[in-house]
């Protein structure tokens, strides 16, 4: 009965140390960088773009659950999002500070020589 309750309790200490080490999320490699900025659904606001999210788009938080866009408190977050065959937004992950940090916001590219920005 002893060895019994040991081996409970081993489980019972393993199990309630595993909530700790939560993994790392996977995106898509097409996923895109991006800023959203407040919005008006079913538009969201991306850097300077206005784009429409499409029919069934999911919206992840920080967390990894999905949430509704009506439920979205933030008036600025950085994110993740894909778009589907029209354009449209189709999936977006809200980033925590890690892995914004881990994915940079790419910068405008440079003009090649010779040309101005006229």
């Amino acid at each position: 009965m002893r060895k019994f309750l040991a081996h409970c309790l081993i489980v019972l200490c393993v199990f309630s140390c595993a909530p700790s080490v939560m993994a790392e999320r996977i995106f898509p490699q097409h996923a895109k960088r991006g800023e959203m900025k407040a919005f008006q659904y079913p538009y969201m606001k991306i850097g300077d773009k206005k784009l429409r999210m499409s029919a069934g788009s999911r919206i992840y938080n920080e967390q990894n659950f999905i949430i509704m866009p009506s439920s979205l408190q933030k008036q600025a977050a950085q994110i993740l999002f894909s778009t589907d065959i029209n354009g449209e937004i189709f999936e977006v992950w809200l980033l925590t500070a890690a892995e914004a940090k881990n994915r940079p916001l790419k910068s405008a590219a440079p003009l090649p020589s010779g040309r101005s920005n006229k």
